[in-house]
Order: structure tokens, then C-alpha cells, then sequence
């Protein structure tokens, strides 16, 4: 949509919200028109996210319609400490290089396009582990994988570029939805079970219902794809290069992250949230002497993605402590005979809502608003209120369109793939994902007690 249009459509939205402020309509009504003006600016980002969430802000601090602690909830929460943390960690490793340090060793003796396509692919699903932010994973892999096709005389027009492209941004970003630090939708569901529910979720818990299904499966699926859409001579020839030794500051790093991954992966056992260890790592980059960050790097930090996970966050507990979210699935559960679906159909029932919320809004939005939609959607299914939390997970790996995850769409663009050939991969991936991941991870959810 052009942002032209977006903006006009916006202001009509703001017209109404005005308007409804000031013949003090009921505030329900009120709350409802921002927080679609909210979604909708998200999902055109007509204005930037974090512009858009400091509006969200302004106009309910400004107008009373909601107690401040609801509005402002999200920045107490420990996942917008977290993105915090990944702000910090994602500045550490892009300034001494750890991308190139790792990605010339992984390159080793590949001699083909196939091993190439898997290569990449593999990389960017090992930095979502060590790297908590997909932005951040997209630019710091996107101009070295670019790099690499101009050394191995990739044209434009050659299909392994774009398939090598493809299958960077793809990789790096859809298994992470599955590693409760690595993408933006992870945080804003953490956050919002924490301050609706007072819910915490672990690490751990996240990657074992998630990641065996969903993570690997993903992880397998892109470059199959990738290598059936975009085929092309196999054989490559990368020049000889000798990867520059590990400086001193980079193997600081990669025990610092090695140290964080390990506190990250056994949460449940000692009790310290992820978002503190993540924390800590951050403070400790920032620290003088260690060495890793100048001291007045913190006053030069892009801190928009903190403020707009923190938008996310409050928009969810809004929408909850409004009734919007109860009134509208009321709606739903009236009309729909929830009571004689099997379990596997319930399952099917919350996975497909929160796709088709998903469409019309970027996915860091659909936890804010479904997540307040569980405790209600808990009593229509006869589900425990954590199943049907995270039975929206599905929806932030299986989606067809770019413009959904921001790091997928700047990633396609910063690398000239046009989005035609992109969709290809996506629309068959999320074909084959429906029929065979999401499944499987409802019956992997049910083998660990999660699902009924």
C-alpha cells in the first residue's frame, strides 16, 4: 500500500479517535479506534514502528482512557530488556567483526551451489542463537552473503543469486521465531504472558516444544526449496583466502556468548530469567575497560526497536484490561460450536486465527493482540491457557507475504530480490509447513503434555 494512502487512512482513524475523545464517547470505542490505528500503522509502517508506538502512548497517557501502569507495562517487562540486550550484543558483534570471523571459516572447502545454499542457511540459524535481534542478523549476514556472490561472479540474472539470497533471509529468520531471545514476536509474547498473566516462559520450555518441530523443520524446508525453485551449475569456485586470525577482542566475544547460551539454555534449572542473563552480557560489553564498546557507545545506540517491543507489550495488556479482546472472541465463540471440535481441529482453530490476524497486521502485533484473547479463547476450547498461548507460535514461522516480519522484507530489498521470487519460496513453504510442521508439532505438543 502506498504510504501516501497508509497516511490518509491513518489520519482518518486519528479523526475518529479525536473525535470520540472529545464527545466523550465510551471509552471501549475509544480504545478500539487507536488500537487499530496502532495495528495499522504497524502493519503499513507509514510512520516508523517506534514513532508509531510512541503515539500509542501519548494519546492514552494524554486522554486517561487507561490506568498509566497498563499503558506503561511493557517497559517493566523482562522482555523488553531483553531486546535491550540484544540492541547492545548486535553492536558489539557487528564492530569487530565477528560476521566475517565466523563466515569465512564456515566457508571451509565448499566447492558447490547446493552445499553453498545449505551453508548459508546454517549460518543464519546459528547466529540466532548467539545474536538476540533478526534485524541485526539480517544486516550483519546480508553484505557478506552479497559479497560472496560478486566474488563468485554471480549475475543479476543468474537464479543462484537470488537463490542464495533467499535462503540467507529466509534462513536467518524463520527457525529463530522458534529461540524465545532471537525474534521480536518471541519477546512480545514473553512479555505479554508476563503482564497479563504473570506467566514467565522459560528458555528452555520455548525451544523443546518449538524448535524440534517447527525450528529444524523450517531450517530444512527453505533450502530445499531454494534449490528447487532457483537451480543452476553446481560446481563453484571460490577464490583461495586465509581467514584472518581471531583478534583478542573476538574470542572475548565468543566466550561471552558461549557463557550467555549457556545461562540462556539452563534457565529452568537455576531460575535466572533470560532476560537478566542477556542483560548482564550487554552491561558487561558496555563496561569500561573490557574493551569490547567505547564508553559513549550507549548514547549512540538505535533504541527504536526497544520502544516499539515495549508499544507491543502495552498494546496487548490495553486490550486485555479494556475487554476488547473478550468482547470480540465472545463474538467468535457464540457462533462457532467449539465443544464437539476434536483437540487436533482446536489446535488447528488458534494456529489459523492468529495466520489470518497475522495478515492484516506484522507479526510482532499478533501477540500483542491474541495473547489477551487466550484466557477467553482458554474457556470456549476447555484448553489450559498456556496451550492456547502457544498455539499461536505456528503463525510466526508459516507466513506468505514479506511485508509480515520486517527483517525478511528489509533483507529482500537490502540484497535487490525482487519479491516476486521471493513469494515463490514463501507460498510453497507455507503450503508444505501447514501440511507437514504444523501437524507434527501439534502431536510433538501433546507428547510433552502441552496440548490436550
Amino acid at each position: 500500500m502506498p504510504k501516501t494512502l497508509s497516511r490518509s487512512i491513518a489520519l482518518a482513524f486519528g479523526a475518529v479517535f479525536l473525535a470520540s475523545v472529545a464527545l466523550d464517547a465510551a471509552p471501549l470505542l475509544s480504545i478500539g479506534v487507536l488500537a487499530a490505528l496502532t495495528a495499522f500503522l504497524w502493519a503499513t509502517l507509514a510512520i516508523p514502528a517506534e514513532l508509531t508506538a510512541l503515539l500509542f502512548f501519548a494519546s492514552l497517557l494524554l486522554t486517561g482512557l487507561v490506568p498509566d501502569r497498563v499503558v506503561l507495562a511493557g517497559f517493566e517487562s523482562k522482555a523488553v530488556w531483553l531486546v535491550f540486550a540484544g540492541i547492545v550484543l548486535s553492536e558489539v558483534i557487528g564492530r569487530h567483526d565477528m560476521g566475517h570471523a565466523l563466515f569465512d571459516r564456515l566457508l571451509g572447502r565448499i566447492r558447490s551451489y547446493r552445499a553453498l545454499v545449505w551453508l548459508v542457511s546454517a549460518s543464519g540459524l546459528l547466529m540466532a542463537f548467539l545474536i538476540p535481534s533478526a534485524m541485526g542478523r539480517v544486516l550483519l549476514l546480508a553484505p557478506l552473503v552479497r559479497a560472496l556472490a560478486d566474488r563468485l561472479g554471480l549475475a543479476e540474472a543468474d537464479p543462484r543469486r537470488h537463490g542464495l539470497f533467499i535462503a540467507a533471509v529466509l534462513g536467518t529468520v524463520l527457525p529463530a521465531f522458534t529461540i524465545l531471545t532471537s525474534n521480536v514476536p518471541n519477546l512480545v509474547l514473553m512479555g505479554s504472558a508476563e503482564a497479563i498473566y504473570d506467566r514467565t516462559l522459560t528458555y528452555g520450555e520455548y525451544l523443546l516444544l518449538n524448535f524440534p518441530v517447527l525450528g529444524l523443520g523450517a531450517f530444512l524446508l527453505v533450502p530445499l526449496l531454494v534449490l528447487r525453485l532457483f537451480p543452476g551449475a553446481g560446481a563453484i569456485s571460490l577464490p583461495a583466502a586465509r581467514p584472518e586470525p581471531w583478534s583478542r577482542d573476538q574470542v572475548k566475544i565468543g566466550f561471552l556468548l558461549a557463557v550467555t547460551l549457556a545461562f540462556w539454555t539452563t534457565d529452568s534449572l537455576h531460575g535466572i530469567s533470560s532476560a537478566w542473563i542477556g542483560l548482564a552480557a550487554a552491561v558487561f560489553s558496555l563496561l569500561p575497560g573490557v574493551g569490547l564498546l567505547p564508553a559513549q557507545t550507549i548514547s549512540k545506540l538505535n533504541f527504536g526497536p526497544w520502544f516499539f517491543a515495549a508499544g507491543s507489550i502495552g498494546l496487548g495488556g490495553v486490550v486485555s484490561h479494556s475487554g476488547i479482546g473478550d468482547l470480540l472472541w465472545g463474538q467468535i465463540a457464540a457462533a462457532v460450536p467449539f465443544e464437539g471440535l476434536p483437540e487436533a481441529a482446536k489446535y488447528a482453530v488458534v494456529q489459523l486465527s492468529a495466520m489470518l490476524l497475522a495478515v492484516f497486521t506484522t507479526l510482532p502485533a499478533v501477540p500483542a493482540v491474541f495473547t489477551p484473547l487466550a484466557a477467553s479463547m482458554s474457556q470456549s476450547l476447555g484448553w489450559p491457557l498456556d496451550a492456547v498461548m502457544l498455539a499461536q507460535v505456528p503463525a510466526f514461522v508459516i507466513f506468505a507475504f514479506p511485508y509480515q516480519a520486517p527483517p525478511v522484507l528489509v533483507g529482500l530489498t537490502f540484497l535487490n530480490v525482487p519479491l516476486a521470487q521471493a513469494m515463490r519460496v514463501m507460498g510453497r513453504f507455507v503450503l508444505l509447513a501447514l501440511l507437514l510442521l504444523s501437524p507434527l508439532h501439534y502431536l510433538w505438543g501433546r507428547l510433552l503434555g502441552v496440548f490436550p
